[in-house]
């Protein structure tokens, strides 16, 4: 079973594959800028969401 992050990578990898004609012997270093480019949209997304004060899980507890 793959996870959500694996399959994200795995088609950035695809497509720069395809956007770089599909050239044989390049598998790693397609993977790794995939790798690469989808933490750093994950990290970027966090930074977002961690910032948006509508967001409930960032605000604090109630006073009890």
């Amino acid at each position: 079973m793959t996870n959500d992050r694996e399959d994200k990578i795995r088609e950035r990898a695809n497509e720069i594959w395809q956007r770089d004609g599909s050239e044989d012997g390049v598998t790693l270093e397609h993977w790794i800028q995939a790798q690469e480019e989808v933490d750093a949209e994950s990290a970027t997304e966090s930074e977002a969401s961690a910032r948006d004060p509508d967001n409930l899980q960032n605000r604090p507890p109630p006073p009890s």
